[in-house]
């Protein structure tokens, strides 16, 4: 009989008892397993004296095996285990004595470090799926608004004002113009002019909005927002009105020239031989790009053929006359303006108000925001702005 194998048999025995003790305690599907590793046990005990060397350790051989298999499930039921904190933080503490006056493994780790570490192995990590609810929002201060148009007619036009929506200016009509150099004892020339009324009303342009107090109260920056929208709005109609009145009146002018460059110097000059100034030049955006375009093709540099690029990119100097890009105005077309001769007119300036008065607004907690404004435009001459197609 070897007493050293019994032994390590007697080793093992321990092993799988502190096993089946782990294994019962976290699934009771273990309990046929150690069954059956407790009637192989006794049955060899039972008869170990009579074993040989070889049956001995072909014994241990079959109980290391099935020792190995039990402690591995074991092990990986124990990874799968997952607890809350309470729980983990419960079965920490459950296996210390804490009866009065009995001093333990706490309270001798409080009293030497002042701390006590315990291990929460299986304790779940906290995410989303422990929240009841949306997570907390942070609200941008800004508001993702449509654009509004970059430059405004009314930006580029004087104002007068009246004091009635009549308004009234008198035109001079062409006439012969008979002075000449006189002759001794003859008649001297006489000049005959005449001038036209002509009338302007103001007619009103303006939008509203309606609105409930449940809403101006939800988004609390809805009162300061909305102006901004309407205002953008209101500019829209208004640019494409006074553009539509003003190249309707303008004088239609031409160029015999391919060039778009060469046509607006031509129909600038053509203004110039009718003693009107050119303040400023409109055109498309598409056509300002084919304009700065054209400076590469042709070979253009800044001064060249009084062409010059504007510093900041936003448009041309031609023949000393701004040409302006606009978005409101007509693609290939450009529209000459002397500003001496075109204004706006109007009674009141641009208003915004904000009333709980309209309708039934007041019973219905409605609140109408409006914007006005009570002008005209008016181009006195209309030789004095001119109209031409670009290529």
């Amino acid at each position: 009989m070897d007493n050293q194998i019994l032994a390590e048999v007697g080793k093992m025995t321990e092993m799988v008892e502190k096993i089946k003790t782990e294994s019962e305690k976290q699934s009771k599907d273990y309990g046929a397993l150690t069954a059956q590793i407790d009637a192989k046990m006794a049955a060899f005990a039972a008869s170990a004296e009579s074993k040989s060397s070889d049956e001995i350790r072909a014994f241990q051989k079959e109980m290391q095996s099935q020792f190995d298999s039990l402690a591995t499930k074991s092990n990986v039921i124990g990874e799968k285990k997952e607890q809350t904190l309470s729980e983990g933080i419960a079965e920490a503490l459950s296996g210390i004595n804490f009866k009065e006056g009995i001093d333990n493994e706490m309270t001798q780790k409080l009293r030497s470090d002042r701390k006590f570490r315990i291990e929460l192995p299986n304790v779940k990590a906290m995410g989303l799926n422990n929240l009841v609810g949306d997570p907390q929002a942070t609200y941008s201060i800004r508001q993702a608004i449509l654009p509004a148009q970059k430059i405004n007619f009314r930006d580029l036009t004087p104002t007068v004002n009246t004091e009635t929506g009549l308004y009234v200016f008198y035109k001079e009509q062409v006439a012969s113009n008979n002075i000449a150099v006189q002759s001794e004892g003859s008649t001297k020339a006489e000049n005959t002019y005449s001038f036209t009324e002509v009338k302007v009303v103001q007619n009103y342009l303006a939008g509203y909005s309606t609105f409930t107090k449940q809403m101006a109260t939800s988004l609390p920056w809805l009162q300061s927002t909305l102006p901004r929208i309407l205002m953008r709005d209101f500019f829209k109609k208004e640019n494409a009105s006074f553009f539509t009145t003003v190249s309707a009146a303008a004088t239609v002018t031409t160029s015999a020239e391919t060039d778009n460059v060469k046509k607006i110097i031509d129909m600038i000059a053509q203004q110039m031989d009718l003693n009107y100034n050119v303040s400023y030049g409109l055109v498309s955006n598409a056509m300002m790009a084919s304009l700065l375009k054209s400076t590469y093709t042709n070979g253009y540099y800044s001064g060249a053929g009084g062409l010059t690029l504007n510093a900041t990119g936003t448009g041309v100097t031609i023949f000393g006359v701004p040409i302006l890009p606009a978005s409101w105005v007509t693609n290939n077309r450009v529209l000459l303006i002397d500003t001496d001769y075109l204004e706006r007119v109007q009674v009141k300036g641009l208003a915004i108000e904000l009333s709980y008065e309209n309708g039934t607004n007041f019973v219905q907690n409605l609140v109408t925001a409006r914007i006005e404004c009570q002008e005209e435009i008016n181009l006195m001459l209309g030789a004095s702005a001119a109209y031409g197609t670009l290529a």
